[in-house]
């Protein structure tokens, strides 16, 4: 098993990527190909322990930056990590590629190099979320800002192929974010995308949901557009953030208060451990002909580390076939196909 990393990609590259591809390589026992200016990845390496690891270094000079139009950079940066790791993947010399870089680059390489599988409109992201109950999977949370209603229905299939092939969840329920829990709530898009997931054989779709039932555990899959997705993700990790902050703040604000906490400490670390999304294993692209996982940009070593083990377990599950059976159970004929994509 290989996967290919974009070193050069994320806020901490290349030393958090090179890090968490050697706690990978070691723990998960699988080639990792380090994609990227050669001296560099040789420079992160010399900092650490690497006898026997398989990390072999396949050149990259361009980096395709946060700032850089993706479809234009995917284009012209030939030479760029994501784009040569991309290649790697698609000429069968990697099993999966994985990157914390540009989102809209990725998702741009992988169209253009991976390309779509056949009877998908439009690849969503996908990314667990932690509940009450354990975690449900939301998509699309950022490759998409504007979809049509039969894309949802699409999210909505191969969110619950997901759940069922990866989470392990049996029979998963699939809702659709909206304004309101009742019937005949949303906009044009919801309205219209709930009519076609009612009807959709092989989900067991629940109706709409608001954002603040999401984690009560109501729905195992949560369909959305990417905007939507994107905004209610970040407003989840900044009130995650300002819960962790109060939650110190209050156990140091007195001697009694700091006893308190060190009596509950082990309690706290495991709600802290909960809720680190570093150890959700990133978000990954459905609905391309091969796999690609996408890490947070600010990821760190532990959280790249994760994010190879995602990739290592989607490879060895039969997903992409999964799915591409699906959806081809919505989608009858390639004239209905031609019709959505118009």
């Amino acid at each position: 098993m290989n996967i290919a990393l974009d070193v050069m990609g994320g806020d901490n590259a290349p030393r958090e990527i090179v890090a968490g591809a050697i706690l990978a390589a070691r723990q998960y026992d699988v080639t990792v190909s380090l994609v990227g200016r050669p001296d560099v990845i040789e420079r992160e390496l010399g900092r650490h322990l690497t006898h026997r690891l398989d990390l072999p270094i396949v050149p990259a000079y361009e980096v395709i930056e946060m700032s850089d139009k993706p479809a234009k950079a995917v284009r012209t940066k030939k030479d760029s990590s994501m784009v040569v790791a991309c290649k790697l993947v698609k000429e069968g010399k990697a099993d999966a590629f994985v990157t914390a870089g540009n989102t809209g680059g990725a998702l741009a390489a992988g169209i253009l190099h991976f390309g779509r599988m056949q009877s998908i409109l439009r690849p969503a992201l996908i990314v667990p979320f932690p509940t009450l109950r354990g975690f449900c999977l939301i998509l699309d949370v950022g490759a998409n800002t504007e979809v049509k209603p039969e894309q949802l229905q699409q999210f909505g299939v191969m969110g619950s192929v997901y759940s069922r092939r990866i989470m392990g969840v049996r029979n998963p329920s699939v809702r659709i974010l909206s304004n309101g829990e009742e019937e005949g709530k949303g906009n044009h898009l919801v309205l219209e995308a709930t009519a076609l997931l009612e009807k959709t054989p092989g989900i067991r779709f629940m109706g709409n949901i608001e954002a603040r039932d999401v984690t009560s555990g109501m729905a195992d899959v949560v369909v959305t557009d990417g905007f939507t997705g994107n905004v209610f993700m970040k407003g989840a990790e900044g009130i995650v953030k300002l819960l962790q902050g109060v939650l110190l703040d209050e156990i140091t604000a007195g001697p009694i208060s700091s006893i308190g906490g060190l009596l509950v400490r082990s309690a706290l670390r495991r709600m802290a451990r909960r809720l680190d999304d570093s150890e959700f294993g990133g978000a990954v692209l459905l609905g391309l002909s091969n796999l690609m996982v996408v890490g947070h940009g600010r990821s760190n070593a532990n959280a790249i580390r994760h994010t190879i083990r995602n990739a290592k377990q989607l490879i060895d599950s039969s997903l992409i076939e999964e799915i591409r059976s699906g959806v081809n159970e919505v989608i009858d004929s390639p004239d209905e196909l031609v019709a959505l994509e118009q």
